[in-house]
């Protein structure tokens, strides 16, 4: 081959590299944005919790925990950790319309492990600067009585929203008689 025929077939090889990448881009259908990613919605359905007791509860001689205890039914045939941490927001229902508030802490007390198709006690705490009453007395009973009372007042129940698993789970309220407790953590 000669010079000059290298160089016609150099060009023709050029050539249909770009007939070929045109046939390509021409025929690729037009790009769409990528799809949205849906939040699924709350399962308010998986578990369901029921008031099983309140007790006050000593942290130190300068404040007390109000602790309201739930048993949580797992409607599921999976098991579930219930983990404490950022993806748990733990709020009231307050009994004026059903509005959701987070003016007040309200933190689970440990993780739980509920097995499929059981039932596991909770914890859910609201801490108060509290001075302990020195005996049991009945001044000592009202104080606790006030206490509980002040967190109960104009609330429904509690409604924790576990954000990794997508569950809302409402405690409903059917506040009973608290009963003291001087147990330090």
């Amino acid at each position: 081959m000669t010079p000059a025929w290298k160089k016609v077939g150099v060009a023709c090889l050029i050539g249909c590299a770009v007939v070929l990448l045109l046939i390509v881009v021409a025929g690729r259908p037009p790009r769409t944005p990528p799809a949205t990613v849906e939040t699924p919605p709350w399962n308010s359905q998986a578990i369901e919790g029921s008031l099983a007791g309140i007790r006050v509860q000593e942290i130190d001689p300068t404040h007390a925990a109000v602790v309201f205890l739930y048993d949580i039914d797992n409607r599921t045939d999976t098991d579930y950790r219930l983990a404490k941490g950022p993806n748990i927001v733990i709020m009231s229902r307050l009994k004026s319309g059903g509005t959701l508030s987070a003016d007040e802490p309200i933190e689970l007390d440990s993780t739980a492990f509920v097995p499929a198709r059981n039932r596991t006690r909770i914890a859910l705490e609201v801490s108060h600067i509290f001075s302990w009453p020195g005996q049991n007395t009945a001044y000592a009973e009202r104080a606790f009585n006030q206490l509980v009372a002040g967190d109960v007042a104009g609330v429904a129940g509690f409604v924790l929203f576990d954000q990794t698993n997508r569950y809302e789970i409402d405690f409903p309220a059917a506040w009973p008689a608290a009963q003291p407790s001087a147990v330090a953590p």
